[in-house]
């Protein structure tokens, strides 16, 4: 259930959905939501890319443009 969970949630976030609304479509706990919100933002001990927070996406400017356009999920207002 766990690979299932993961990528529903992800779906539901790359779809635009927020993390408690992801976690209520799911029905799974607040813990578990957390745990797929770390999962979907790439917190993992080595680091690495993420594919939702492109690097270049740090210039204010495009950023500005990105999140008029609807904005990536990692970026808040």
């Amino acid at each position: 259930m766990a690979n299932i969970d993961r990528g529903s949630y992800s779906v539901l976030r790359h779809g635009g959905a927020s993390q408690a609304r992801a976690c209520a479509e799911l029905g799974v706990s607040i813990g578990r939501g957390q745990a797929l919100e770390a999962l979907f933002r790439g917190v993992r001990g080595g680091g690495g890319a993420d594919a939702m927070r492109p690097r270049f996406a740090r210039h204010e400017q495009h950023a500005a443009a990105v999140l008029a356009a609807g904005g990536y999920p990692a970026l808040r207002r």
